[in-house]
């Protein structure tokens, strides 16, 4: 419910607070005193488009802020879509916020963070909505389905739920028909194939190694130190064993001789022993260098062999990745697109044969849906010719008329268009062709009147009272309390059998003082909404009988 109802500096308001209370609250005031200035700071506030003339005069800026209560399981809802903007909801309390300035930007805000207008009116939808003069909120023709499918139940109903689950499924798969095909440039795609085609052979033919290019680069190193390698190698073999006063001969003769000392004491043993094991290393090292010799010995030929592997090595490295582990990684990711090229024809042929299926799938439960609101609509048709009636609309005609589209929505293949006609022999028209504020309101009355919600929004009704009297007006005031006892309900009423059905009434009144005109409201008591309803049935106050009518209407009414 809206708690509290800040306005300042807005049209003739200077600053305005008032607490609100549950139930049915009238607005009344004479002719211009500002109670259409009420419900054009609401309509402000929860998103209507920004308008620099209700800035008052000499202003910078207007604010209109608005504190509502919500329910547990409102305040579920909208917490999984304030979570979008990083909104949090403390002790079930939102505000909603709008500043206009006098250039004609505004700024809107939800519990203190700024958000976009479109983010605000989504958010407000939850909260309230008004009903009058260019306020159609839930009669927009896009939302007649939507209150026909409440009246009748189906979005309980299995059917509806089978249909839901199909278009889901439909949706999800038409999407990636849509990335695969009307996406798809095909004499692109072919030279895309071709590509990967080249790419992937120019890779495998290469046939790659992992550490080869650093084999190779250690290879090189030692062709170009190959001729002072190969000198070393043969100087080394020649002094170790080749020449005749060789390293080992020389070493060989001192092992034989420490061989006949070593019985003689322990340190000629020890050497004995060190010079036998360093002559066998040697001659160790002597094989080993011996079978080196012609190893180093390159040509020209093996040389430029290796350099030429080394560049094509190189030359893929820099097409495709710098690395063997990143040429490997483009060629497994080059594989798979390769793929999905050449698996593409059959990929859509597969998915095209499933779309035509779920399209019969959806189509015969489409029909079932269409079966049940064709064959009942004339429920709600009777009903709301019924609830009209009792609000003074005696000659009302309504029509709900239901064609086929040529597409699936999330609700079928329906179309659904309120037409109504509220004079006596006039053709029906479309709904919001034809209804002034008042008939809005009324309508919206008697469809609240008929159709509950979960979700309980605060309804405000402007101009409700238009065009009646009397019995109708009495019929209005009682269906207003009644809609009262399970949502908030603000009304602007110009008769006081209207007001008096209400728990709480305000007062919407102007003053002027030397700077201008202010429109000002206040809560009423007791006594002062007497006062106010024999006023509102008689223009003078003063009329006894007037008083004892208002007492008489709000001791039967408003309890």
């Amino acid at each position: 419910m809206l708690n509290q109802l800040y306005v300042e500096n807005f049209a003739l308001i200077d600053k305005l607070e008032l607490d609100m209370e549950e139930g049915f609250t009238v607005f009344t005031g004479e002719t211009g005193s500002g109670k259409s200035i009420m419900i054009d700071a609401i309509s402000f506030a929860i998103g209507k488009r920004a308008d620099k003339t209700f800035v008052r005069k000499d202003c910078k800026k207007s604010i209109i802020e608005l504190t509502f209560f919500i329910k547990d399981n409102t305040k579920k809802l909208l917490e999984n879509i304030l979570d979008e903007e990083d909104i949090d909801i403390d002790d079930n309390v939102i505000i909603l916020k709008r500043e206009i300035y006098a250039d004609g930007k505004s700024l809107c805000k939800i519990n203190s963070k700024n958000v976009n207008i479109s983010f605000l009116k989504k958010i407000s939808s939850y909260l309230i909505n008004i009903h009058g003069q260019n306020e159609f909120n839930e009669l927009d023709e896009s939302n007649h389905i939507n209150i026909l499918d409440s009246f009748l139940g189906i979005r309980k109903t299995k059917q509806y739920f089978s249909y839901q689950k199909t278009y889901s499924e439909y949706i999800k798969l038409k999407k990636e028909y849509h990335d695969l095909y009307e996406n798809y440039d095909k004499e692109k795609n072919e030279k895309e194939l071709d590509l990967l085609k080249f790419q992937i052979q120019e890779i495998e033919d290469l046939n790659l190694k992992m550490g080869e290019d650093k084999q190779i680069e250690d290879n090189l190193q030692v062709i170009e130190n190959s001729q002072q390698i190969s000198k070393s190698i043969d100087g080394l073999y020649e002094d170790l064993y080749g020449k005749s006063d060789n390293i080992l001969k020389i070493l060989k003769k001192y092992v034989d001789e420490f061989e006949e000392f070593s019985g003689l004491d322990e340190s000629l043993s020890q050497i004995s022993k060190s010079l036998t094991e360093q002559y066998y290393m040697l001659e160790e090292l002597a094989y080993l260098v011996r079978d080196n010799t012609n190893k180093y010995d390159y040509d020209e030929h093996s040389k430029l062999m290796l350099e030429e592997r080394y560049d094509e090595i190189n030359k893929i490295y820099s097409k495709y990745g710098d690395g063997y582990e990143k040429v490997f990684e483009f060629l497994k990711k080059a594989k798979m697109e390769a793929s999905f090229y050449e698996q593409y024809e059959e990929k859509v042929a597969l998915i095209k044969e499933k779309l035509k299926n779920l399209e019969e799938k959806l189509s015969k439960e489409a029909s079932i849906l269409s079966e049940i609101r064709k064959n009942d609509k004339t429920k709600l048709e009777h009903k709301i010719v019924s609830e009209l009636g009792t609000l003074g609309m005696k000659n009302v005609n309504f029509k709900i008329n239901i064609t086929t589209l040529e597409k699936f929505t999330p609700k079928g293949m329906d179309d659904v268009l309120f037409q109504i006609s509220f004079n006596k022999g006039e053709d029906v028209k479309s709904f919001n062709k034809v209804a002034s504020g008042g008939e809005i309101s009324r309508f919206m009355l008697a469809l609240k009147n008929i159709i509950s919600s979960e979700y309980e929004k605060t309804m405000v009704f402007d101009e409700i009272d238009t065009g009646i009297s009397g019995l109708a007006s009495e019929a209005v005031g009682k269906k207003l309390k009644d809609i009262s006892k399970t949502r908030q309900v603000l009304c602007i009423t110009h008769q006081g059998q209207i007001a008096s059905y209400a728990q709480n009434h305000i007062l919407v009144y102007k003053e002027e003082d030397d700077v201008g005109t202010h429109t000002k409201a206040i809560t009423l008591t007791q006594n002062q909404r007497v006062h106010e309803i024999a006023k509102m049935m008689d223009a003078s106050t003063k009329s006894i009988k007037a008083l004892e009518h208002a007492k008489e209407l709000l001791s039967k009414n408003s309890l």
